[in-house]
């Protein structure tokens, strides 16, 4: 088994890229009611993205983002949960 070590470079999450990562991809959302909540948590299905996977994955969104909704992508948000994919630079 093998370990990451901290100083390794983060890749690109798309299969077969590899490329060095741009951005981590954060899965969001509000939960309006009962209580008011934010669930804002790395997404697992794919955790980083290099620039021309980003804008790919912007380019092919499909759904609106705004609380309670479902936001499909070409490359994060794989398992289709509640919520929309933000990211977070890494530089």
């Amino acid at each position: 088994m093998t370990t990451k070590k901290a100083s390794e470079p983060r890749r690109c999450a798309v299969p077969g890229c590899g490329a060095a990562a741009f951005v981590e991809v954060i899965l969001y959302d509000v939960y309006p009611y009962p209580d008011p909540d934010v669930f804002f948590e790395q997404d697992y299905t794919c955790p980083y993205l290099c620039g021309p996977h980003l804008l790919a994955n912007e380019r092919g969104a499909d759904g609106v983002r705004e609380p309670r909704t479902c936001v499909r992508y070409p490359y994060t948000n794989r398992n289709q949960a509640q919520g929309f994919s933000i990211y977070r630079p890494l530089a």
